[in-house]
């Protein structure tokens, strides 16, 4: 048994080199044509190998692009909140990255520091938006459910003096979201 074990032990020690977590140098990159290795031979010795008649080049990747965004956009990217308005007797918090995801929160009754809550409180959801000129389009994509929670608005206006965002509320009235932390 103990000489099966330091067998195992012999095989497993160069695989937790491969384990580590860390940063890891990228491939170095080959800056002329990679020739294939020759192919082993079951040719009598002294008997000429076979050449290998493809040759295979290196190839670079082309670069990553990024998201262009409209004149004015930049703005938009960031947490956004909302005050309790109308019906909606909640703050609602809205961050919008620049990829085109966001996620949001509805904090309908959050559970307080050091208490033991059933539900967290936060009514969380993830999605899409697209900006179609003074509208900000919303898609939710996931979700969680609580009680006392409002509809989340499917679109949200964008002040073009200021570059605000507002949902419309109750009546028609707008319901105006702010930088987070203002």
């Amino acid at each position: 048994m103990r000489t099966f074990i330091l067998r195992l032990a012999a095989l497993l020690a160069p695989l937790a080199a491969c384990t580590v977590n860390g940063p890891r140098e990228p491939a170095p990159e080959p800056s002329s044509p990679v020739e294939p290795p020759a192919p082993l031979s079951t040719a009598a010795p002294g008997a000429p190998a076979p050449q290998a008649s493809a040759t295979v080049t290196a190839t670079t990747q082309a670069p990553a692009t990024t998201a262009r965004t409209a004149p004015g956009e930049e703005a938009l990217f960031g947490t956004w909140s909302s005050a309790a308005c109308g019906p909606r007797k909640y703050e609602r918090r809205l961050s919008l990255a620049k990829d085109g995801s966001f996620v949001a929160e509805d904090r309908v009754s959050p559970c307080p520091p050091g208490a033991v809550c059933v539900w967290s409180g936060i009514v969380h959801r993830k999605g899409a938006f697209k900006r179609a000129d003074r509208t900000l389009l919303l898609s939710v994509s996931e979700g969680s459910q609580g009680p006392g929670a409002h509809p989340f608005p499917t679109t949200l206006t964008i002040d073009p003096s200021t570059g605000a965002l507002a949902e419309t509320g109750e009546g028609g009235a707008p319901c105006p979201y702010a930088p987070a932390g203002q």
